[in-house]
């Protein structure tokens, strides 16, 4: 067995230094017609790193990445935990009331921000917020527009052109807070330590070593099977660095995790600012990609497309899909037009890495109806009310333990303590909130989920955040927000809204409350005007019976719903 790379590092910058010096010349990244080597990017890395020391960037500071996927959110990644900096990913389409909130929660000290990322002026936005910023110190901006004030990157960068920088992490050190949303609605910045980012490669690696360098022979008859429609595949890119694609937003732990998986194994990774369709298919015929990661909606949008079949997606090797529950007709039909295996990972923001994956070497009817086994690093139980465990077979909410779990919720105020209290146990135990079995063999299947959350198209929404915005409207009494399946995004925003007494208000008014306040992907697709909510005998609503009416309406226009497919296992 080949030994990894990485055996022994305990910060990510030590590791990032010790890939670059391995592989000086090898391509680590690509956008558009440009490329950049393994070499470069740890040149721009330290130059960054050095910049923002200039700027006065002192150990422990909070770096806000608020940029579209692109070449700089990589650099800055690295470059503030290489200053001793920590850093703050931000999704730069949040509006001026979310950003106020996480940027005065971390406190954060510079943003390095795009001018404009489609039509959000986050520049703009900042420059309004300052005054009520006190810890921010500078923008750094990315692009030519920018204000009296601000800094331009490029510039930053020049000025450590040539540096050398040593890290000053420790292996006890904070790497980025990454902000997530509570059960409460208000975001919350999860805690990751440089052990916590740095356990997930560790645990890819060991999966690697498992199927490819050492398998049983159960396991090479499985892979053989696995991998029959794709084995030429296989055999042309064996011993070959991979290209990896992921149009996941590298704010989230979906995108800056594909990123850090291609970066920490020596490979390419192929950079998108968004999803479409069309343009990935593009990427992964022209760039021949060999990893595609992406949401299931975003393999639907795909194969819904009338010339799908004319890419040439001959250089897969497998895809990967994460972010929201993956429908098993789905993946077979992923299967067969992709053609090449499917692996479904798990995860979450708190555990900044995949908790379950399924496996080529799995059975086959587990790797499209299951969400596969623990990691090496996790283990896994299902447990009732009480959080006893239960035994395989019985539905109960999943729980995790292992290496990548969060370190608490930043702050922790009195509502953020028991937060952290309600998701994480003395015994270090991950409580997900998602309904889930598990059989004998340790397979587990997503049954539904405990929390009231939407995923929308892979992002996750709130109910009581949008809610809690609604009833900031002058004319609303009352809202109350749930997710219905939808064919396309997997789940629509509905909104029910109860008006003031005597006060009238229409659906409109209330989607222009929401839009250039509100995340886009926030923003409800229907809303309905009620003249009251079904509710419980201690006045809580009762969503599901709202639930249930949206889907009486759309059956009775003839729509069509995923319903009992939505989630994996559903159907069993």
């Amino acid at each position: 067995m080949s030994e990894f790379l990485l055996t022994g590092v305990t910060t990510l910058d030590q590791a990032l230094d010790r890939i670059v010096s391995t592989f000086p010349e090898r391509k680590a990244l690509v956008h558009g017609d440009t490329e950049v080597s393994y070499r470069e990017l740890g040149e721009r890395i330290h130059a960054l790193a050095a910049g923002l020391r200039r700027q006065g960037l002192t150990k422990g500071d909070r770096v806000a990445i608020i940029l579209p996927n692109c070449f700089e959110f990589v650099y800055a990644f690295f470059a503030v935990g290489k200053a001793g900096g920590t850093i703050v990913p931000i999704n730069p389409m949040l509006r001026e009331r979310e950003l106020a909130h996480i940027l005065n929660d971390a406190e954060v000290a510079v943003a390095i921000v795009a001018p404009e990322v489609w039509g959000n002026d986050v520049v703009r936005t900042l420059e309004r917020l300052r005054p009520e910023l006190p810890h921010l110190r500078n923008i750094i901006v990315h692009g030519d527009a920018r204000g009296a004030d601000a800094l331009s990157l490029a510039e930053v960068i020049a000025s450590g052109a040539g540096e050398t920088v040593q890290g000053i992490a420790a292996p006890d050190d904070i790497f980025g807070l990454i902000y997530t949303s509570g059960t409460t609605g208000t975001p919350k910045g999860a805690i990751h330590a440089q052990p916590t980012v740095l356990a997930p490669i560790l645990a890819a690696e060991r999966l690697r070593q498992t199927l490819f360098e050492r398998p049983s022979l159960r396991q090479m008859a499985q892979l053989a099977r696995t991998m029959s429609c794709s084995a030429g595949r296989f055999m042309r890119y064996a011993g070959k660095p991979q290209t990896l694609l992921s149009p996941s937003p590298f704010h989230a732990m979906a995108g800056y995790g594909a990123v850090l998986n291609a970066i920490m194994f020596g490979f390419r990774f192929v950079i998108v600012e968004r999803f479409h369709p069309v343009r990935i298919l593009e990427l992964v015929e022209q760039q021949r990609v060999n990893v595609l990661v992406g949401a299931p909606t975003m393999f639907a949008m795909m194969m819904a497309l009338p010339d799908f079949d004319r890419y040439d997606l001959s250089s897969l090797l497998y895809c990967t899909m994460s972010l929201a529950p993956a429908p098993s007709p789905l993946v077979r039909q992923v299967r067969q037009r992709f053609g090449c295996p499917v692996m479904i990972a798990f995860g979450a923001t708190e555990i900044s890495g995949p908790a379950l994956i399924t496996r080529m070497d799995d059975p086959d009817e587990m790797q499209v109806a299951s969400v596969g086994r623990a990691t090496s690093d996790a283990t896994i139980k299902i447990v009732d009310e009480q959080r006893r465990e239960l035994p395989p077979g019985q539905v109960g909410e999943l729980a995790c333990r292992m290496d990548s779990i969060m370190l608490g919720y930043y702050k922790a105020p009195e509502a953020t303590a028991e937060a952290t209290a309600e998701a994480i146990d003395a015994d270090g135990w991950y409580y997900t909130g998602d309904l889930a079995t598990i059989d004998e063999r340790g397979y587990v299947r997503i049954v539904g989920r405990k929390k009231d959350m939407i995923i929308r198209g892979g992002q996750n929404i709130f109910p009581a955040e949008i809610e809690t915005f609604l009833q900031s409207h002058p004319k609303i009494q009352l809202a109350a927000v749930v997710g219905v399946p939808d064919a396309l995004s997997g789940e629509a925003v509905w909104a029910f809204v109860l008006p003031k007494p005597g006060l009238s208000l229409s659906p409109q008014e209330v989607l222009d409350h929401c839009r250039g306040q509100v995340v886009p992907y926030k923003v409800p697709s229907v809303v309905r005007i009620v003249s009251e909510l079904p509710m419980t005998a201690t006045a809580k609503v009762q969503k599901f019976r709202l639930r249930e009416m949206a889907i009486a309406e759309l059956r009775t226009q003839g729509v069509a719903l995923p319903e009992e497919e939505f989630f994996i296992g559903a159907d069993q």
